[in-house]
């Protein structure tokens, strides 16, 4: 990569951070029952995370081989296209949409993903050549001051790479993050979207050889009758098939645990967000 792409890349990241949390920002504060706000300011430890426990994980990696073809079904029809510029690489899909709100799944994977295609095309299926999705599996988990497991999230991070534009051209499509698994205890409120920021929808590649390459922000809020936090995760997608997680709330030596027995973690607790555990 030229320094100049270099510079480009940090560039786009510095505006990433920038973007405000906008997803959270409009959305009101979780409402809690007479019941779970008594519970929480007569044992507030029970309802407040130990920050050393909490754990990023990721669980897994592999295909999906029904999710392109679930996307493609859910597809508009092209209503045709106009002047095709492929080394200009835009997002024609969402740029903010919910993963988990106040505990439960919202997403639909069929029709909210975010694209790196070229400018011009109105459609991810006029290009061709698309790869099988490939799959990241990440676990969420803390522990309360009791020692309890009280949050145990599983999500995937899914994209299709490598389509083409008649021959020319790598790009992305199908960009989405999907929940497998939200389990918190009573009183905890979980919240989960994701945003691709315009500034992060790039091209590393050449004019005539355009290679797409995005970031995706995952933003997390957790709230308790006494408090919330949020955090953040970013990872980098590229057109050839690359992934990488750039950001993440926890120092990097600390974001992969691959020889970590997970099968521990059951969530039987309520998750209370404590000290910048997530900043």
């Amino acid at each position: 990569m030229t320094m100049k792409k270099i510079a480009s890349a940090l560039a786009a990241t510095a505006a990433f951070f920038s973007f405000s949390a906008a997803a959270f920002s409009q959305v009101p504060p979780p409402e809690f029952t007479d019941s779970e706000t008594k519970a929480a300011q007569r044992n507030p430890d029970y309802y407040t995370i130990n920050p050393a426990s909490v754990r990023l994980v990721r669980i897994g990696e592999g295909e999906d081989t029904e999710l392109l073809e679930k996307q493609r079904r859910a597809a508009q029809s092209n209503p045709g296209e106009g002047l095709v510029l492929i080394e200009k690489i835009i997002n024609i899909a969402e740029k903010i949409w919910a993963i988990i709100e106040r505990n439960a799944p919202v997403v639909n994977i069929n029709t909210q993903y975010a694209t790196a295609v070229p400018d011009g095309i109105t459609s991810w299926t006029q290009l061709q050549s698309w790869s099988r999705p490939r799959t990241y599996t990440y676990g969420f988990y803390a522990e309360n001051l009791y020692g309890v497991t009280v949050l145990d999230v599983q999500y995937k991070v899914a994209y299709s790479y490598g389509g083409n534009y008649r021959g020319k051209g790598k790009y992305l499509t199908g960009v989405t993050v999907i929940p497998e698994k939200v389990d918190l205890a009573w009183g905890y409120k979980f919240n989960m979207t994701a945003q691709v920021p315009d500034s992060t929808v790039v091209n590393v590649g050449t004019h005539a050889d355009p290679h797409a390459a995005l970031q995706l922000k995952l933003n997390w809020r957790v709230s308790t009758p006494i408090k919330s936090s949020d955090g953040t995760s970013v990872y980098y997608i590229q057109a050839n098939g690359s992934f990488a997680e750039i950001a993440s709330p926890w120092k990097h030596s600390d974001a992969r645990f691959d020889d970590m027995d997970v099968s521990v973690y059951q969530a039987a607790a309520p998750l209370a967000p404590g000290s910048k555990i997530f900043e």
